[in-house]
């Protein structure tokens, strides 16, 4: 179950290895819904202390969201991008304007 971040103990990440993955989100220009999201597994790290729980924390604010999952080890970064592109149908109801 993925939890967000900042409900997390330091207890229950710590001397564990996690896979970290990065989530975002292409949005639609027009409606700002998701077009498609990309995945991608970024790196593995340890929390084996205090500093290294404290330090997820800070880079945790570089991002939209961030959500972990205790039973998977994995650690999600969640960000929204705007790629430029658009869903037809938001095409064609705009054209309709």
């Amino acid at each position: 179950m993925k939890r967000a971040l900042e409900t997390v103990k330091f207890e229950e990440m710590r001397n564990k290895t996690f896979e970290v993955v990065r989530v975002v989100e292409k949005l639609c220009e027009l409606c700002g819904k998701p077009l498609y999201t990309e995945k991608r597994r970024v790196k593995a790290i340890q929390i084996s202390s205090y500093k290294d729980y404290n330090n997820l924390m800070i880079r945790a604010r570089a991002h939209d969201s961030v959500n972990v999952d205790l039973e998977r080890n994995e650690i999600y970064l969640f960000d929204h991008d705007y790629p430029g592109d658009i869903h037809p149908a938001c095409i064609e109801e705009y054209s309709k304007r």
